[in-house]
């Protein structure tokens, strides 16, 4: 129809070419036919110019003869401009489609009716267009077949077992030799595999691409072929080398250049030590081989090669090393000349002729083999070479060099001609290093010059000042005298760390006030036996040395439970507070400003403390409570001497005395001496066994001393008797009420304890509303014990502030183990003569707790709570090990622990017995899904905010994954269905089988609803059955019907409300549902069964979901169990608490 070749001749070749430009970026938008008769056709179109900018063009063309009859574009050229150029471009393209379009427009203008010739050539269109979308659609599918294809036969998803065959190969590595014998700082390498399928060495294309296949283990294409390569094609040494250069290797990042990308590059030192590291490997496999059976040509470095793959490289057994030879040079000077050379298979060579690599474990190539040096030489060594051998030793330094160096020298490197020394007389200087410091200071600024001195020599320490009289000295009638180098440069080191040196003057200078604070107060007073430092005047008036002398008299007080302290301070810490001088022993700082003392110099007075005497001292007065360094006398309670023995002072500058009488009163709070326990009351209605007895006599021992302690028999030891006999025996002698303080579950089980073995004795609990208890608690002192909770002392503590009690027992006392609760704070403000804490598990997380419960015992007795966090618990190594042992000493004589196993020699046996099963389809998915969302949404959470402030997040988190574990009608589901719960059928069936042996069971559970879900299965099956949780009023009375009803089989126990306090040893198994993060809460649920009165074997079972969060829990719980026994009785080391990584792992799939 139109000759587009014709039409183009209008235009200039580079309008043309632009307008081609922007037809082939697709910038003509919207081409159509304005006007089609029988001479004429126009089109339009936009067409995108540059700056984002479209332009509206139109051009009209002469049908017949293919000629411009007019055009125009809103750009700035009007007509005849590249937007024009492009739409013919896109004409020529596309004239079919766009006629076809116009033909089909149902508002055709009239003026356009089209002729018959006109739709003939319309029908041509039509058919053009056909056949070129027919054509189109053809290439779209063979695209798309070869595609696929490709993708179908390659992909790993769609191939045979057979068709991922790991391909076997050899991998070669050829280095460019001529980069090592320039002593270039890089090597380029390329890469070859010999692959048993071919004939020839496969030379890898590109080398990164490769490296990369193998890292993923991903097919790849080399020279048209696939091959699939993993590690495990390769042997140790090819292995080496692909992990080397993966970590290390450079590529040619040029993607043109096919030749580039066949080689790459790495360091010297790097492939020095690839070098290494496969000589090892050789050395090691040939190991087993004897000389006879190596032949006489040298062995080949496996995978390496140079320059080509006909040259391998080979290495020698035996290790390369390096000789000096000396020379001694003839007068008028006398000198030393050390050449050094390295001698290879009995070859010497010189240095510079062998190419050294310099790496962490050097070698060598000679000859075109390689060496390996002797394993004691090092990098270091062979850059010190080419020093040594330029020196040349004079006269004055033989003695230095052959008594000091010559020894030294020997144990890296053979030397020869030894002879040639032999004639000098040499001496060595046996004795302690001494030197002389020469201080001045002026204007602010402190200059050290520095002497050494050797049997009255006396010779500067920097060798720029030096003068040839003073080293000639050392030339004496009897030899040359040694001098020792490598001892003077550790004392300048340690002396002037940070000091300038001055090189013309030979001395050091510093203007840092901190640094002149810091050579005075710790470089003098720890150099001073060997320094001999000459300070001015007005660098000493600045410094006070401390020579403080204290006077220590303890002897027995007036008041009980007390003794008293007599402390004299003579010297410069008088008056000292006793914290700044706990801060300075606990962070080194050697000195205290004198700040009441201060002058009109650049800085205070300062004093400087002997820390190794003054941090001893510190720990004794902090041990004894002493706050203040001043003339004075103190009661401190009994406590405090806990630590306090005569051989803490030796070489202390204190004098100490401890009176006879006081001495005798410590050695009886310790158990080293033993007075007459008083009987038990007869009113007490219980027999008791030796164990009970003991632990009566023992907290009256702390009684009569004014001292608390922690009653931490193990659960079912009957420890809430022994504190009630502790009580009934103080009334004999005390008028005031004693007070218990327990979980809320226990008030009534306390005050049935107290009825049943204490008739006699009036307890009264607390509990009704704030108006009745505050009329209850006016009237405590006509009771003789007063019971209240946790909960209730919080909201009553003012009521109590000015009550006096005889004892104050906390009962369960893990309630108060973190010091910031209200729990502790509130309890901690009890007035009572004696104090008691009743546990089973003293320690269950962390050593803070300990501190908590000792806080309440003994206000100070383990120091304020800083201290002890920094002494005990953020320590580590042999000094936490120190510590830990001091601190079992010291809280030894307050607590009493026993355990069942060692006292209840008639109590039946225990046995833990783990049953496992897997999820159920349904749990497996809602696990997996929830987890990994869970995860994604935490670590959101923790980037944003910080691990610590999203602790909620992650509790609620883990414990809806136990949920799950336990059934997924308690975590997301309204009804439960058969097969939603893999431990809830295992349970069901444990159960028939435990009623069916005639077993009576309690089952724990922390989670009530989970307990409902049992309960209603137990009904529907018409079994009888006992239920406790938080809601549930007469608890003593459901225990008491479940303990003597033999028709009642199973009991259902919510962990929280019944884990405590209760004695269910009418039953002999024990179900643990869930998991509990703390084993010492499982533990207490258990001791309800197995304890005092149990006369059959028990069984305790944990239901544990595999490869979930529950087996997690088992494993961290087996971590927990030693943090009791380690500072309790002993064991390893502290729990730590749950870190992000520990979550992390917890939330794995």
């Amino acid at each position: 129809m139109l000759n587009f070749r014709k039409l183009k001749q209008d235009f200039s070749s580079s309008l043309l070419q632009e307008g081609k430009d922007l037809h082939d970026k697709k910038r003509v938008l919207s081409a159509k036919i304005l006007r089609l008769d029988e001479d004429t056709i126009r089109f339009a179109a936009k067409v995108m110019g540059g700056y984002e900018n479209t332009y509206e063009s139109e051009i009209e063309i002469d049908r017949f003869e293919s000629e411009t009859i007019h055009s125009n574009c809103d750009c700035r050229y009007r007509f005849d401009c590249q937007h024009i150029a492009a739409l013919l471009f896109y004409l020529e393209q596309n004239i079919d489609s766009i006629l076809v379009k116009f033909s089909k427009q149902d508002d055709l203008d009239p003026a356009n009716k089209l002729d018959t010739a006109l739709l003939a050539t319309i029908k041509e269109a039509e058919t053009k267009e056909e056949k070129r979308k027919d054509n189109n659609l053809q290439k779209q599918i063979i695209s798309e077949y070869i595609n696929s294809s490709d993708i179908l036969s390659s992909s790993l998803f769609f191939l045979p077992e057979e068709e991922n065959k790991v391909t076997k190969s050899e991998l070669a590595l050829i280095f460019n030799s001529a980069a090592i014998e320039k002593k270039q700082k890089v090597v380029e390498f390329t890469l070859a595999l010999r692959i048993p399928s071919r004939s020839k060495p496969l030379n890898v294309a590109n080398i990164k691409n490769f490296l990369e296949a193998v890292h993923f283990e991903e097919k790849i294409k080399i020279n048209s072929k696939t091959y699939y390569f993993k590690m495990s094609s390769f042997n140790e040494v090819e292995k080496e080398i692909i992990r080397v250069l993966s970590a290390s290797a450079r590529f040619n990042e040029n993607l043109n250049n096919e030749r580039a990308q066949r080689i790459a590059k790495i360091d010297i030192q790097i492939f020095g030590d690839l070098l290494s590291k496969i000589h090892e490997i050789e050395m090691k496999n040939n190991n087993h081989r004897s000389l006879s059976d190596l032949s006489e040509d040298l062995p080949v470095l496996p995978s390496i090669f140079c320059s080509n793959l006909e040259t391998p490289m080979s290495y020698s057994f035996s290790s390369a090393f390096i000789r000096f030879e000396i020379e001694y040079l003839q007068p008028p000077t006398s000198k030393l000349l050390l050449t050094p050379n390295f001698v290879v298979d009995q070859n010497t060579i010189n240095i510079s002729d062998a190419n050294v690599f310099d790496c962490a474990k050097p070698g060598l190539i000679y000859g075109g083999v390689y060496y390996k040096f002797q394993n004691h030489i090092k990098r270091e060594h062979l850059k010190n070479l080419n020093d040594i051998r330029n020196m040349t030793v004079p006269e004055p330094l033989f003695g230095t060099f052959v008594e000091n160096s010559l020894p030294e020298l020997k144990r890296f490197a053979e030397v020869k001609n030894l002879d040639v020394i032999e004639k000098f007389v040499t001496l060595p200087f046996a004795q302690i290093l001494q030197a002389r410091c020469e201080l001045s200071y002026l204007d602010g600024e402190l200059e050290a010059t520095l002497f050494f001195i050797y049997d009255g020599i006396e010779v500067k320490a920097n060798c720029t000042r030096l003068s040839y009289g003073n080293i000639s000295k050392f030339i004496t009638k009897e030899g040359i005298l040694a001098r020792d180098l490598v001892e003077e440069g550790s004392i300048k080191n340690e002396l002037f760390q940070d000091f300038l040196l001055n090189p013309e003057s030979g001395t050091y200078i510093t203007k840092s006030e901190k640094k002149i604070v810091e050579f005075m107060t710790e470089i003098i007073p720890k150099y001073q036996k060997s320094v001999k430092f000459e300070c001015p005047q007005n660098l000493l008036d600045q410094f006070i040395y401390d020579k403080t002398e204290f006077v220590l008299e303890l002897d027995v007080s007036q008041a009980a439970g007390f003794y008293e302290v007599n402390l004299q301070v003579e010297g410069e810490l008088n008056g000292v507070k006793f914290d700044l001088l706990y801060d300075c022993a606990a962070v080194g700082r050697t000195f205290i400003e004198l700040s009441h003392l201060r002058s009109n110099s650049r800085f205070s007075k300062i004093l400087v403390l002997d820390l190794e005497k003054l941090t001893k001292v510190v720990q004794i007065f902090d041990e004894i409570g002493i706050k203040k360094l001043t003339n004075h006398k103190e009661n401190r309670p009994l406590w405090s001497l806990v630590g306090i023995e005569k051989s803490l002072f030796k070489d202390l500058p204190i004098k100490f005395k401890m009176s006879h009488k006081l001495i005798q009163i410590r050695e009886e709070m310790l158990g080293e001496t033993k007075q007459k326990p008083t009987p038990i009351p007869s009113s007490i209605k219980a027999k008791l066994r030796e164990y009970q007895t003991e632990g009566c006599e023992w907290l009256e021992k702390l009684r009569r001393m004014y001292l608390n302690g922690i009653l931490a028999d193990d659960m079912g030891l009957g420890k809430t008797l022994q504190a009630i006999i502790a009580i009934v025996q103080n009334q004999i002698k005390s008028n005031a009420p004693s007070i218990v303080v327990c979980p809320t579950s226990l008030l009534y089980n306390w005050q049935e304890e107290i009825n049943k073995f204490s008739p006699k004795t009036d307890a009264i609990i607390i509990d009704g509303t704030p108006s009745q208890r505050k009329k209850i608690i006016s009237k405590i002192k006509d009771n003789d014990i007063i019971i209240t909770s946790y909960t209730l002392m919080q909201k009553d503590i003012d009521l109590y502030k000015e009550k006096v009690f005889a004892h104050a027992i906390l009962d369960e006392a893990q309630h108060i183990k973190n010091r910031q609760t209200r729990n502790a704070k509130s309890v901690k403000l009890i007035n009572a003569t004696h104090k008691m804490i009743l546990t089973g598990t003293p320690i269950e997380n962390s050593l803070d707790e300990l501190w908590s419960l000792f806080d309440y015992l003994m206000p100070g007795f383990l120091s304020t709570y800083d201290r002890f966090n920094e002494r005990y618990m953020r320590t580590t190594g042999k000094t936490h090990t120190q510590n830990i042992e001091y601190l079992k000493r010291k809280i030894a004589p307050f607590i009493l622990r026993r355990m069942k196993e060692d006292v209840l020699k008639d109590l039946p046996p225990i046995s833990e017995i783990l049953y496992h099963c897997k999820l159920t389809d349904t749990q497996k998915e809602l696990y997996r899904s929830y987890a990994e969302s869970a995860k994604n949404e935490l670590t959101k959470l923790v980037k944003r905010d910080g691990f610590a402030k999203v602790q909620i997040h992650v509790l609620a988190t883990l414990t809806r994954l136990k949920q799950i574990c336990c059934h997924p009608a308690i975590f997301a589901k309204e009804t439960k269905e058969v097969g939603d719960s893999a431990k809830y059928e295992m349970l069901l069936e444990l159960i028939q089988n435990l009623i069916d042996g005639n077993h009576k069971t309690v089952i724990f559970s922390q989670y009530t609803k989970m307990l409902q879900l049992i309960r209603e299965e137990l009904e529907e099956r018409g079994i009888k059955f006992s239920y406790l949780d938080g809601t549930t009023k007469n608890r003593l009375q459901i225990v008491k019907d479940f303990n003597g009803n033999p028709e009642t089989s199973i009991f259902l126990v919510s962990l929280k409300a019944g884990g405590i306090g209760l004695n269910i040893t009418g039953a002999d198994t024990v179900i643990h549902y869930d998991m509990w993060w703390n084993p010492a809460v499982e533990n207490q649920a258990t001791d309800r069964v197995h304890r005092i009165g149990q006369k059959k074997h028990v069984s305790a079972y944990k239901l544990v979901t595999l490869n979930t969060i529950e087996e997690k829990i088992v494993e961290m719980q087996n971590r927990k169990k030693g943090l009791v026994k380690k500072v309790v009785s002993c064991d390893d080391e502290v729990i730590s608490k749950l870190t992000w990584e520990e979550v992390l792992e917890l939330l794995q799939t």
